[in-house]
């Protein structure tokens, strides 16, 4: 092994779940998780593991779109072909995702037509021991809760977000204002148009937490209800807190992944 060719590994606590909340009849959510996509399916429990990462290794949840024909298909395409690539630096990510958006033009044209406008929103970060790359499109989010500071790290692609970042808006009203979900961009099959796709660069610290969510998680709970929770003792406690009010309070499927670098 060449010299300085050894790469270190980081150990992550992670606590995730993807479910059907209370009024949804199917849940059109997907999770990425190390090298594991769940997709098409419910968990009635939070998750609990601990990881060792070396390489960059993608998490991320995907919300598939409402109204539109197989959203649950397009969720998991997406995550699988995140599963499936390895970024070098973060402008890598772009391209992932656009090949992603090429896989749901592939699925419809291999026989499945009635999936036409097939899509999905996206979150998640590629993390590795010295970088982590941020990524969405549409209304997932990522945050990081970091040194008591708890700060959005994506960014909607919506106009009240916009609103939200002029500083026009408080974040709870974003979270409840009537056009919060109706987006700007989203990974679409069919249409010629691609993603606009949003990325960022941050570093790893020791005690990091970053919550990986669709809109079923972030709409029904407060910015004051998300900070306590995560104030909780152990990540399982602080993931059974958040999940517990969305839901109780949300309408959506329910869908986040907490991951703790230790």
């Amino acid at each position: 092994m060449p010299p300085g060719s050894y790469k270190r590994a980081m150990k992550v606590k992670t606590a995730y779940i993807t479910n059907l909340g209370k009024v949804r009849l199917k849940n059109e959510d997907a999770i990425l998780v190390d090298n594991k996509v769940f997709k098409e399916t419910s968990f009635n429990q939070v998750i609990y593991e601990e990881l060792e990462i070396s390489d960059f290794t993608a998490f991320a949840v995907a919300d598939g779109l409402g109204g539109h024909a197989c959203g649950e298909k397009a969720s998991g395409i997406v995550l699988e072909t995140l599963k499936d690539s390895k970024p070098k630096q973060v402008n890598d990510v772009e391209e992932i995702i656009l090949n992603a958006k090429r896989k749901l033009d592939e699925y419809i044209n291999d026989g499945h037509e009635f999936c036409f406008g097939m899509g999905t929103a996206l979150a998640g970060i590629y993390l590795s021991t010295q970088k982590v790359f941020v990524f969405n499109v549409g209304d997932c989010r990522v945050y990081r809760f970091s040194s008591e500071k708890f700060e959005i790290l994506t960014r909607d692609h919506t106009f009240i977000f916009s609103l939200f970042l002029e500083g026009k808006i408080s974040y709870d009203d974003l979270r409840v204002h009537i056009e919060r979900n109706l987006l700007e961009t989203a990974i679409m099959g069919g249409y010629p148009e691609l993603p606009e796709v949003f990325l960022k660069e941050e570093v790893p610290n020791k005690e990091d937490l970053f919550l990986i969510c669709s809109d079923g998680l972030w709409e029904p709970i407060s910015f004051r209800e998300k900070v306590l929770c995560l104030r909780k003792g152990k990540i399982l406690e602080k993931a059974k807190c958040l999940y517990e009010i969305a839901y109780q309070e949300g309408k959506d499927n329910i869908s986040f992944i907490l991951l703790e670098i230790n």
